[in-house]
């Protein structure tokens, strides 16, 4: 099984990247699971055609102790996806990390990612990594293709930067770096302060999406683009970047090299320009 996990900063768009990843995957036929990792549980949104989504912590709050069962879980999306959202406690209230490691103890338990049971698994998860729940799927062996979605401003590479000092950490779970998803915010710019971070860490971009008014119409539809606009340049970029993940080999994948906040720092004072 591809275990494919998507990390970024808070409002990056890693959610609408890693959902109309897992929509192209399916529709070219693959058995995909999504996964939201995220307490604001709307990573599945485009999939499912809602907005109101069901999440585990809420079916374990409302069903006696191991009683759940795996249609209470998982919700039906667009050609055959199943799809989970963790959910997790009301604002101000709780861990939301902890919401997510929660999620993953019932998936074990209901045996969800058995062997066999689906080709592809996207996960969407939270880039604050910081608190340890989050990087629950790096430490718990379920990812293996990390890919971090980040634009050219400079808050959103620091967290792309931190995201790496969490990849190098658990690489010896077998997790990859296969590089950067750069999500252009500004109109008009481009992907060169992203591809000078990545040189810089020693990875790759693996795909340049450019910043297009398809996407609120996505949202405003609750469709994925391929469904919304198969023929559309930014579909297009969505089925490249998934056919280059699927061929990414991940022994040939080389051990980022994160920098220190000082080195971060230098980095953009150094690469100073509409972003860094």
């Amino acid at each position: 099984m591809e275990k494919i996990v998507l990390y970024g900063k808070g409002g990056i768009g890693k959610s609408t990247v890693a959902a109309n990843l897992s929509a192209v995957y399916a529709k070219n036929g693959k058995k995909v699971i999504h996964i939201g990792c995220d307490p604001k549980h709307d990573s599945s949104s485009l999939l499912i055609g809602q907005r109101r989504v069901k999440t585990v912590i809420k079916e374990l709050f409302s069903t006696p102790s191991n009683q759940v069962k795996r249609e209470q879980i998982i919700m039906p999306g667009v050609y055959g996806i199943d799809c989970v959202e963790a959910g997790g406690p009301e604002p101000g209230v709780g861990c939301g990390g902890r919401g997510i490691t929660r999620m993953f103890e019932a998936l074990d338990d209901l045996d969800v990612l058995a062997k066999g049971a689906y080709e592809v698994a996207v996960f969407d998860v939270l880039g604050d990594v910081v608190c340890g729940g989050f990087a629950a799927p790096l430490r718990s062996g379920y990812a293996e293709k990390i890919f971090i979605v980040t634009s050219e401003e400079v808050m959103s590479l620091y967290a792309a930067n931190n995201i790496c000092k969490a990849v190098k950490r658990y690489e010896p779970n077998g997790v990859v770096l296969g590089g950067l998803i750069a999500n252009i915010r500004d109109t008009g710019d481009d992907a060169s302060a992203v591809e000078r971070f990545a040189k810089t860490i020693q990875t790759q971009v693996v795909a340049v999406i450019g910043r297009d008014p398809i996407f609120r119409e996505a949202e405003r539809r609750l469709m994925p683009l391929i469904d919304l606009a198969p023929d559309h340049k930014v579909s297009k970029v969505f089925q490249d970047l998934a056919d280059r993940i699927l061929a990414l080999d991940v022994k040939k994948c080389s051990s980022p090299k994160p920098l220190d906040d000082d080195a971060f720092d230098e980095f953009v004072e150094r690469h100073h320009g509409n972003a860094v």
